[in-house]
């Protein structure tokens, strides 16, 4: 049974930072992860095209995935249209984004947090429950605001009380601009973990200033068990950071999977499986990404070490 769970977002993610990727390649990679033994993906968005013409196949994506039985999709459904969209596909869950201070919100959404949280997201939880799906939300800038600096512990607890009353299954808290550091992520968690009557709570760092893997050591040692991650990093570019041709601000899964393995944590994802998909997406962004192993797997690989030489006397 894994110990940890790992929420990959290069599905989604890969289109925003492989502007060139195609369908067929977009299920390809998302079909590698799942043989990896990903068990979660976060696998399209079904914003308007007009808005995100990256996005505009979600439905051919997600219908096209060769899913396994204990393989949960998720699909970003930003208001109730776009979750009754992809909810006609198969995926299991849905994405709700908001953001944990109002001035984000608006950037966001283009709406209040008070109208996110009262009309935009009961209406997308009551067309889950009609179909029998799960919602997680995706709390923006949950550890520091580019506006409004960081959000009260008062004020993040009582928003994961209201979704959590609300009825939503799981919330992901989203370091937007990666401003956070390890003390600040176990502060943080350990007060919601004795400030919620539940914990369904996972992490989504972003690298922006290196550290993110260190921030998901504090979050485990602060009893979370659910990381958002993504292949090479892949991501779009992040909000207040400059703007790249391939976008790499997620932590690594396979950074994060070999990590913990080496803990003897264990998160079920085949390793060597899991660096075909960072080999695959590679391949179609034409370039090296962000990832240590697969880069430090096959430079010791084509290495000609030599022999070891004895010392005895």
């Amino acid at each position: 049974m894994p110990e940890i769970k790992i929420v990959d977002t290069s599905p989604r993610d890969g289109p925003v930072a492989l502007p060139h990727i195609e369908t067929p390649e977009k299920v390809a990679l998302a079909n590698q992860l799942i043989q990896s033994g990903s068990l979660k993906l976060d696998c399209a968005a079904f914003t308007h095209p007009r808005i995100k013409a990256e996005y505009a196949d979600a439905e051919k994506v997600v219908n096209a995935l060769n899913k396994r039985p204990g393989v949960s999709l998720i699909g970003i459904a930003p208001n109730e249209i776009a979750s009754r969209r992809a909810l006609n596909t198969q995926v299991d869950e849905i994405g709700i984004l908001l953001a944990a201070s109002e001035s984000f919100n608006h950037v966001l959404l283009g709406q209040n947090l008070r109208t996110t949280l009262y009309k935009t997201i009961p209406a997308i939880i009551q067309a889950c429950r009609e179909k029998g799906k799960k919602t997680r939300a995706y709390l923006g800038a949950a550890f520091h605001c580019p506006y409004d600096g960081r959000v009260p512990l008062k004020d993040l607890g009582d928003l994961v009380n209201k979704l959590l009353f609300l009825g939503v299954d799981e919330i992901s808290l989203v370091d937007t601009i990666g401003m956070a550091n390890p003390k600040q992520v176990k502060e943080t968690l350990t007060f919601l973990k004795d400030h919620s009557h539940q914990t369904r709570l996972a992490v989504h760092f972003h690298n922006t200033r290196g550290l993110g893997i260190a921030n998901c050591l504090a979050a485990y040692d602060a009893g979370i068990r659910t990381f958002d991650t993504a292949i090479g990093g892949l991501s779009g570019t992040p909000f207040g950071v400059p703007k790249m041709g391939i976008g790499c601000w997620n932590i690594p899964t396979e950074d994060l999977v070999f990590l913990f393995s080496e803990m003897g944590i264990m998160s079920g994802i085949n390793l060597e499986a899991l660096l075909d998909a960072v080999r695959l997406a590679q391949q179609i962004a034409g370039q090296d990404l962000q990832g240590h192993i697969l880069n430090a797997r096959d430079s010791f690989v084509s290495s000609n070490f030599p022999e070891p030489i004895g010392i005895a006397g």
